[in-house]
């Protein structure tokens, strides 16, 4: 392809001889196959290219699931509007994204029905953190685990779990469905180790943020899916190998230690 790509999925190679001298803890491969996406179009990249890329929150487990409710009309009101939302949506976690916000809950609530149908219930309690991967394989091509009309039970699934998504999202930030948004929900809140120990208003100083985030942890900028980022880059490098002086670099948290200085929250 003319580049390589790498995002913690499995790259290892079916006919690799010592397969029992790695590990098989490996992330979703969706991350990986944006970049894929991205780096393979074609397309001569720039620096600037390469910096959007770090920061590229499209799902594409978004691509595959939305779709699944283009012919399932609901007949509550909002969770129809929702509906159409996501129909209308580009499959971009953006912060400022209301259908964002609406899919994130909708995939959670998704992910926890699937797991009831698919896991029988003396291992549920070991079954936290379904792959992303597996749920869009089960909902997909529904198999008998879903019964004797494994379509009919996936859609009817695929319906209320968005409107349990509606009714959550109601009743944390209201009814009016533009402060639905992700970044309302998810956020990147640096807490000091002192933070305990301190006044509010020392607190306020040492800890920086929260501060809205888009991505989730299936996103080439990878957020995590939490209401506070624990998870993602957290020192980026990006190198032109012709131009070495024009390489740009980003450090978490901040540029300097002292809270002092104006470049604590950098």
């Amino acid at each position: 392809e003319g580049f390589v790509a790498t995002a913690n999925s499995n790259l290892t190679a079916e006919s690799y001889p010592h397969r029992n001298a790695i590990g098989w803890n490996w992330a979703d491969p969706y991350r990986w196959a944006r970049i894929s996406e991205v780096l393979g179009s074609g397309r001569r990249v720039s620096m600037m290219d390469m910096m959007r890329l770090q920061t590229d929150f499209t799902s594409i487990p978004a691509r595959s699931l939305v779709p699944l409710l283009a012919a399932l009309p609901a007949s509550n009101p909002e969770t129809e509007r929702a509906r159409q939302a996501l129909l209308a949506w580009d499959d971009v976690l953006d912060k400022n994204s209301v259908a964002a916000g609406i899919y994130e809950a909708w995939y959670r609530q998704l992910s926890a029905a699937v797991t009831d149908v698919v896991v029988p219930a003396p291992a549920r309690a070991m079954a936290r953190g379904i792959p992303t991967k597996r749920v869009i394989e089960w909902l997909t091509v529904p198999n008998g685990d879903f019964g004797p009309h494994p379509l009919a039970r996936r859609d009817s699934l695929l319906l209320a779990s968005l409107d349990a998504a509606v009714g959550d999202l109601t009743k944390l930030y209201g009814a009016d469905m533009s402060t639905w948004a992700w970044g309302q929900y998810h956020h990147a809140l640096l807490q000091h180790p002192m933070s305990a120990a301190l006044k509010p208003e020392q607190r306020a100083q040492f800890e920086v943020g929260p501060w809205p985030r888009g991505g989730d942890g299936n996103t080439v900028g990878a957020t995590g899916g939490g209401p506070n980022q624990l998870s993602g880059a957290s020192f980026r490098y990006i190198v032109e190998a012709n131009d070495w002086d024009s390489a740009v670099g980003a450090n978490t948290p901040g540029q300097s230690g002292d809270v002092n200085s104006p470049h604590y929250r950098d």
